[in-house]
């Protein structure tokens, strides 16, 4: 029987597939006397064409799903990474530093050590919610002549969890977790065999696994749970038939619990003592199991990777898999370092809560990193730095295309301000266009005619107030130069005021500020009277500014104390886009609009109040001898 070649097959549409339908059975002579809309054959086609369409969907979906760029399905994404290695980051707990202070002064006969056993529970409230933290190993505190039995631990948030399971050979050889949010660096494995137990750790680097490694595979399962797996006698030693596997684990609530700083023991005694729980720092490190997206994204980076480190973006690649509580890292080789360091790698990380990591944090991150280094290259760890935006907005507007009062309007700018900030910057490698900003303003309202801004620079630093020292505040972009240039036998025609102000310190006895006189000269004033010729000189050479570099140095600065936790210094960029370099990170700050009537030319309301992140965040800056501000 020869093909038929009256049917068309192109459109996947369920009209379109029973208009196919149609013109191929109308075509037929026994076919031509019949009403294909309304009579049983119509009915018919329809049928047809809707199991045309179903299976067509089907098959496309199905499609889909086999492919990691195209699946929806979180099994469908995890089994398609799992094929090139990776295995999806689970949930982490949140992990917290607590002094443990015991009423013994000192040692006696009966206590020369207090046990601190795993899993001890202590608890903590956050946003109204309990939560448990559980200590993640036995400690030993012994006393010292200090503050007798005291000392310093971890504790992981979590329900600490164990299953027994029945090991057989031929068809009992891996193990799902039962339960949801598992945080799989918490999974401990021991095996039983004849009343013998040994314990097994997890495979991270399956090249140096041999027949006899006690070692247990971590596999991502159905259902975001994950899986246990042995080795199987030549990759990895395989237990016993009848060898009972107990499988310890924590369960999580991700990145809840971050921020917790008050707790409390669960139970009267710790070895039979009382304790007081004292927290060094908040929760951090908390957060929920890797999604779609970002499985998506991250496969195919890790497997270019291939666990080791040695580019840039191979650092960048498995500390985002490693700690899923952070947001952005950045990094780079020495060479590219101000000044440059060679044989070191520098790499900066910010947090999805909070800004800063802390120390112990920090040296987790550079623990892990260690097992991938294919070379002898040191990481250091350097914190972000903030360059704030200072954008003053002047918005003008035409009264008679908008129902919104003058108040609503600044409102939503204000929004689309927070929007701006947290979709254009906030992370490393991006940065503040003007223009852009700009439009994206004048999209907040139909009625908005024009805008404009005025853009200053601010940053921060926390100067010692016990000894003199030297600072150096680097924008990274040009400053401009206010000053006349016109000089008399070198000298400036007129004392000159720069573009540089700050925030108010105290020095000498007066409350004090910085400015610069135009030709990259440092001064400190105190007010005397109002404006500019209200300030009398304290010191006219307090440091240096370099407005090419966009660099402010601070010499032999010794204030007594400071307003607020920081002192700010405030500058006029050379350009009003601003370009960040290595750590920096651009957040807007100290935002301001004025609303202006376009048809009166009046300004009808202002808004200084905008909490954006730069403006409501506490970051805290390094103080003393620490430089690149």
């Amino acid at each position: 029987m020869a093909a038929n070649t009256d049917l068309t097959v192109t459109g996947l549409d369920f009209d379109v597939i029973r208009a196919n339908l149609r013109t191929f059975i109308s075509s037929k002579p026994e076919f031509s006397d019949y009403d294909f809309n309304d009579s049983a054959i119509g009915t018919l086609l329809d049928l047809l064409a809707y199991n045309t369409y179903y299976s067509a969907f089907y098959a496309n979906m199905a499609s889909n799903e086999a492919f990691l760029d195209t699946a929806q399905l979180y099994d469908s994404v995890v089994s398609r990474a799992k094929a090139i290695g990776y295995t999806p980051t689970s949930a982490k707990s949140a992990t917290a530093n607590v002094q443990l202070i015991f009423p013994l002064a000192v040692a006696n006969s009966t206590f020369r050590s207090i046990r601190v056993a795993k899993d001890t529970q202590f608890r903590a409230t956050v946003n109204g919610t309990s939560y448990t933290f559980v200590a993640p190993q036995t400690y030993t505190i012994a006393s010292n002549s200090t503050n007798g039995f005291a000392d310093f631990i971890s504790i992981k948030e979590g329900e600490a969890l164990t299953h027994r399971f029945v090991y057989n050979r031929s068809s009992n050889t891996s193990f799902v977790l039962p339960n949801e949010n598992v945080d799989t660096d918490s999974i401990t494995v021991s095996i039983n065999t004849t009343g013998n137990t040994l314990s097994y750790i997890k495979a991270d680097d399956i090249t140096t696994i041999n027949s006899s490694s006690k070692v247990f595979f971590v596999e991502a399962d159905r259902d975001k749970k994950y899986k246990v797996a042995f080795g199987d006698g030549v990759l990895g030693f395989q237990p016993a038939t009848s060898s009972i596997v107990s499988i310890s684990y924590r369960v999580c609530n991700g990145a809840l619990p971050n921020g917790a700083n008050s707790f409390s023991l669960v139970g009267a005694t710790i070895d039979g003592q009382t304790v007081t729980v004292v927290p060094v720092g908040r929760a951090e490190g908390g957060a929920a199991i890797e999604d779609i997206e970002s499985i998506r994204f991250n496969a195919p980076r890790m497997y270019e990777t291939q666990n080791r480190t040695v580019t840039s973006n191979d650092y960048e690649r498995i500390v985002v898999r490693e700690y899923p509580d952070i947001q952005a890292v950045r990094v780079w080789g020495g060479e590219d370092n101000d000044p440059p360091i060679y044989g070191k790698v520098f790499l900066s990380a910010k947090p999805k809560v909070g800004t800063l990591l802390s120390s112990s944090r920090k040296a987790e991150i550079k623990n892990t990193l260690k097992k991938y280094n294919v070379q002898a290259i040191d990481v250091e760890m350097i914190d972000p730095t903030y360059l704030y935006v200072i954008p003053s907005l002047t918005v003008r507007y035409n009264p008679t295309k908008t129902t919104k009062t003058p108040g609503e309007l600044a409102a939503s700018i204000a929004s689309r301000i927070i929007s701006f900030e947290s979709t254009y910057l906030s992370r490393f490698n991006q940065s503040f266009r003007y223009s852009k900003f700009l439009e994206y303003i004048d999209d907040t309202d139909d009625s908005i005619e024009t805008s404009n801004a005025i853009i200053r620079l601010r940053k921060t630093f926390v100067p010692s107030i016990i000894a003199a020292d030297n600072y150096v505040i680097k924008f990274n972009n040009g400053i401009q130069r206010l000053g006349t240039k016109e000089l008399i036998s070198g000298v400036p025609t007129h004392p000159g005021y720069g573009s540089i102000t700050s925030s108010s310190f105290t020095q000498d006895g007066f409350t004090s500020y910085f400015d610069d006189n135009g030709f990259g000269t440092l001064r400190t004033y105190y007010r005397s009277g109002t404006g500019r010729l209200g300030r009398t000189y304290i010191n006219y050479s307090a440091g240096t500014i370099d407005y090419d570099q966009g660099t402010v140095n601070i010499n032999n600065f010794l204030p007594t104390t400071f307003s607020g936790e920081t002192i700010s210094i405030v500058v006029s960029p050379l350009s009003p886009n601003i370009i960040p370099v290595r750590n920096q990170i651009i957040l807007m700050s100290q935002s301001e609009i004025n609303i202006v009537d376009d048809i009166t030319g009046k300004t009808v309301t202002s808004v200084s109040t905008i909490e954006t992140i730069g403006q409501t965040a506490t970051i805290t800056t390094p103080s003393g001898k620490l430089y690149n501000f």
